[in-house]
């Protein structure tokens, strides 16, 4: 399993400087995406409200992974999947994903998406309920 981080950063004099706390891993492989000058909304703001929407849209016992900064249809996004949670179990799935514009905070979200996510995790229940 591959696992990404987002780092923050600022460009000056054509340097990246991250934040002091950022430690990047050994060895690992860096994509940069330049989102511009305008700031980002934090990652934990938009998987509040990533997770927010999909109680609201597809069902009460979801909730939003971990965000990862990419590019999508010319959008810098914070993308998170859809957990299914319940008591006594660890988030299951993902589902889907959900992307909220990384700059605005709107989530870009379909009521199409909403539907394939519910028979996504309809179909996902059922698998773990018959492998019991």
């Amino acid at each position: 399993m591959t696992t990404r981080q987002t780092y923050q950063g600022v460009v000056h004099e054509g340097n990246i400087y991250l934040s002091p706390a950022a430690e990047l891993p050994e060895g690992s492989h860096v994509y940069v995406v330049v989102a511009g000058s305008d700031p980002l909304l934090d990652e934990q703001l938009a998987r509040r409200r990533a997770t927010r929407w999909l109680v609201e849209y597809v069902g009460n016992l979801l909730v939003a992974d971990e965000g990862h900064l990419l590019e999508s249809n010319g959008r810098i996004v914070w993308r998170f999947g859809a957990f299914i949670t319940g008591r006594g179990h660890q988030p299951r799935g993902p589902i889907g994903y959900t992307d909220v514009d990384a700059h605005s905070g709107e989530i870009l979200a379909t009521e199409q998406q909403a539907e394939e996510m519910i028979a996504h995790g309809e179909a996902f229940v059922r698998s773990l309920l018959q492998a019991k």
